[in-house]
């Protein structure tokens, strides 16, 4: 009887540790990603930014995170409702800007393998900078563009349900959480403090002047 016990505690203690764990991934991975919720034409729409692989790092392959839902009438802005269903096909309808300062860039998006409503846009951030995402393409007949922007700070996630007119056919009618911006590999070298490309470049650059 006494074993019985102890082994009851033992499983309890382990279902509460799982539990603990996956709501702490769970708050990470909502807090990685940005939500915009748009009324486009006469439909809503919930579409979920972020970066791919993140925390990101100079150099490293990541991409554009792209999700699309119609959202829950009764809960619009969180993307695992119940009453929440994926979008697909917009890999043929939107493409993504990417922008770093004067520097831009237009991609392509393609379907994340076998997760619907989830496209991809691979990308290598070269320069630790502020990065810009803005989506744009033509929705049931309406012009949409809106952009994401990464945070360069960590601290309280971005929460505004205010309502904004993006254009004649797009409002935007809230957006919440954020996702960091790339961030340098100096302390990650080893043995020999790590280089980015960049800074490779500008060496031989300057080697070549001299």
């Amino acid at each position: 009887m006494v074993k019985t016990n102890k082994y009851l505690s033992l499983i309890v203690i382990m279902v509460m540790t799982i539990l603990l764990v996956s709501s702490y991934l769970l708050h990470q991975n909502v807090y990685a990603h940005q939500r915009q919720l748009f009324t486009i034409g006469n439909t809503d729409y919930l579409f979920v930014v972020g970066s791919l692989n993140e925390p990101i790092f100079l150099d490293d392959k990541t991409g554009v995170d792209f999700a699309a839902y119609s959202p829950d009438p009764n809960d619009p802005v969180d993307s695992k409702a119940n009453g929440t269903k994926p979008i697909e096909g917009l890999e043929n309808i939107l493409k993504v800007e990417l922008a770093a300062g004067d520097k831009k860039k237009v991609l392509n998006f393609e379907p994340a393998y076998q997760n619907p409503g989830r496209y991809e846009a691979v990308f290598f951030p070269t320069i630790e900078t502020t990065y810009n995402y803005t989506l744009f393409g033509n929705i049931n007949g309406s012009d949409f563009r809106a952009t994401w922007t990464c945070s360069p700070v960590e601290g309280e996630p971005l929460s505004d349900n205010s309502t904004v007119q993006i254009s004649d056919d797009v409002i935007r009618k809230a957006m919440l959480g954020s996702f960091g911006c790339p961030q340098p590999r100096t302390d990650l070298g080893f043995p020999e403090p790590y280089l980015t490309n960049n800074e490779i470049v500008k060496k031989l650059n300057e080697l070549e002047t001299k």
